[in-house]
């Protein structure tokens, strides 16, 4: 698995927080476009087939370090 960048941790923490796209485009003042670009980024750097499994290897990575 690929590292993530320091904006691609922060989409990743939105997420687990239960942001939305919308949301986490708010927060960080970008586009919805972009946060979903940047969640593709995230799921294949994951190795993951969605969002959902994504966030659950992003945690085990977590709990693993």
């Amino acid at each position: 698995m690929k590292e993530l960048s320091r904006r691609e941790n922060e989409i990743i923490e939105l997420l687990i927080s239960g942001y939305d796209y919308s949301d986490i485009a708010k927060s960080l003042r970008i586009s919805a476009r972009t946060v979903q670009t940047y969640i593709e980024r995230i799921i294949n750097k994951l190795n993951a087939s969605n969002k959902v499994s994504a966030v659950a290897n992003y945690m085990k990575l977590q709990y693993e370090k």
